[in-house]
């Protein structure tokens, strides 16, 4: 605020100040803060991953990502489908499940 308002931190100015404008202006302060922190941050991550790739992705955790087989993902699905028609009443019978009739149109000429 000092550098805005041009005007030394002892300012009488700082004590006549509306506290809610107060906390608003510190409040928005420090969101600046944190956004330039950040950019700081994601710049040092640029710039290292041009000489070290594999520690950049091993700081950012994306070296932790759990990759499944085509098997293990039909599996989750199918106790996933099976739970939910649990919950709805219906069974997992090719007999109980409806099918949807199409109707056909016919052109009367």
């Amino acid at each position: 605020m000092c550098k805005i308002y041009r005007i030394k931190p002892d300012d009488p100015w700082f004590e006549d100040l509306d506290p809610v404008q107060k906390q608003w202006m510190y409040e928005s302060w420090l969101g600046d803060q944190i956004d330039d922190a950040e950019l700081a941050k994601n710049h040092a991550y640029l710039l290292a991953s041009f000489s070290h790739p594999e520690a950049v992705q091993q700081i950012l955790g994306e070296g932790n990502v759990h990759a499944s087989t085509d098997e293990e993902f039909e599996e989750s699905s199918n106790i996933v489908r099976n739970m939910n028609l649990k919950a709805l009443g219906l069974q997992d019978n090719p007999q109980n499940t409806r099918k949807r009739k199409r109707q056909r149109l016919v052109n009367k000429e």
